[in-house]
């Protein structure tokens, strides 16, 4: 790649060098980093390297620079780090960009043509209509399902053997929550099933192929292993028999797949069709529980290697769940410390670390050309560890997230995307993540596995490598 300074502002840009390393006499805990590449590597390693984890070709130069542009295929690949170019692509120049083609061509077969996936007219027309299912009042009002689950999680952590593999836990947790939140009273619906479906189909998809590097148009399919299309099958199965039980019974019910059966375009009054639905169900549970339970599972393990910020943490958590009651959203602007923690979590660890584009327009990334067909990397990853931009951006710090320092620039933290496209799901995120943490640490204690090594890898998801243990003790309160 060649290197070229993009358009990181004045005041946002002041190097703040390595002065900043403890918090009220304690030094800040430096977790594990994605090593940066800092080689020049050809097509086929580059093949190798995504293969094994997309992470390790990110430069190390994009946590200095904010842009870098170079050839492939006749076409330029521009890899943006800064909250100014992040802007220009994500909102200012948005029509301009599409998803890359090949994420089309990994997602479209999975997911259809719901909101994830959808562009033009057709994605606005669907955000449009799933707008009022994610308004503040209606998501504040699934808190208890969240409040419920994660006690009976914190009850099956500490009955497990030491140590415990905390993210397949954690992963059927939030799995737990959205099937109830979308089907309230689901019959004929084989969890189990579909939970390994979903794992078939992650796995699926997070894993690259050197033919995945070439430029190849996003109708060309991206062909499916057998064992993939049945875990589809499965999928899709379960979505449409309880669309149809819904339909057939005259009763939409009062959870998010009643909202989806009942809503209506404001313009045209046309619903959703089922096939419309059962994408949009397959979307909100394959996102929706993944993204939430690595969030948190990073968040456990910068806990558990932080002791001032555990027992901080405990003490915001005890005092919210006053004589063990379960948290509501009420108790929500109380639990200000715990959404430090989940942020600064994903700060470090952002679920979806590279996001890509491609330009379907003559454009420009502040000022700088993009021509039709080439393709911007957004290492949000690489954003959230920028030199210039974060004091002692590889440290562990929630207090940056409290009012009086997190930032004030929209596109510095991009856990959840920016611009139109931005996550529909971020609040419902967000709230489930701060009541699982409060109450998961209100009750138990977590340590690490002394030995256990912990390296984060994409695929689709930024996840620990082989997972997560943590020695978990039960508190007595």
């Amino acid at each position: 790649m060649v290197e070229e300074t993009g358009c990181l502002d004045e005041a946002s840009s002041s190097p703040t060098g390595d002065s900043y390393a403890w918090r009220n006499g304690e030094p800040l805990l430096r977790p594990v980093a994605c090593e940066p590449l800092t080689r020049l590597v050809g097509l086929v390693e580059t093949g190798r390297l995504m293969r094994e984890n997309p992470m390790s070709i990110l430069p190390g130069a994009l946590f200095r620079q904010t842009r870098l542009s170079g050839p492939h295929f006749g076409r330029s690949i521009h890899e943006v780090s800064g909250p100014a170019e992040m802007k220009s692509i994500l909102l200012d120049n948005y029509e301009a960009w599409r998803k890359s083609p090949l994420i089309m061509r990994m997602l479209r077969p999975i997911l259809g043509e719901a909101i994830l996936t959808a562009h033009g007219e057709n994605w606005h027309r669907h955000r449009k209509s799933l707008q009022p299912a994610f308004l503040r009042r209606r998501i504040e009002g699934f808190a208890p399902i969240m409040a419920e689950v994660a006690q009976t999680t914190a009850l099956r952590l500490s009955a497990e053997d030491q140590p415990v593999e905390i993210q397949a836990v954690l992963n059927d947790a939030t799995f737990s929550v959205i099937e109830r939140v979308l089907f309230s009273d689901a019959q004929a619906f084989d969890r189990v099933r579909v939970r390994s479906a979903i794992e078939v189909i992650l796995a699926e998809t997070g894993t690259l192929r050197m033919s995945d590097l070439l430029p190849a148009p996003e109708w060309i399919p991206r062909l499916m292993s057998a064992r993939a299309l049945r875990a589809r099958h499965v999928f899709r199965k379960a979505a449409m028999a309880q669309i149809r039980r819904r339909r057939e019974n005259g009763n939409s019910g009062d959870d998010l797949l009643g909202l989806l059966l009942e809503l209506r375009d404001p313009e045209t009054g046309d619903g959703l069709s089922d096939r419309d639905i059962r994408d949009t169900v397959m979307t909100f549970i394959a996102a929706g529980h993944e993204t939430t339970a690595i969030a948190l599972t990073w968040a456990l393990y910068l806990v558990a290697s932080d002791a001032p910020t555990q027992k901080r943490l405990r003490a915001e958590a005890t005092e919210a769940m006053a004589h063990g009651r379960a948290l509501s959203a009420a108790d929500l602007p109380r639990l200000t410390f715990s959404r430090q923690v989940i942020e600064e979590a994903m700060r470090l660890y952002p679920p979806a670390p590279i996001l890509g584009r491609r330009a379907i327009a003559e454009t420009e990334i502040c000022g700088h050309p993009v021509k039709k067909g080439d393709v911007a990397l957004l290492a949000f990853y690489a954003l959230h560890r920028h030199e210039t931009l974060w004091e002692q951006p590889d440290h562990f710090d929630p207090d940056r997230f409290s009012p009086e320092r997190r930032p004030k620039d929209r596109y510095q933290f991009m856990a959840f995307g920016g611009g139109p496209r931005a996550c529909i799901g971020a609040s419902f995120a967000l709230m489930e993540a701060t009541i699982f943490l409060s109450t998961l640490v209100a009750k138990l204690g977590f340590t690490p596995v002394e030995g256990h090594d912990v390296y984060p890898v994409m695929q689709v998801t930024l996840r620990p490598r082989g997972g997560m243990a943590l020695n978990i003790q039960t508190l007595r309160n």
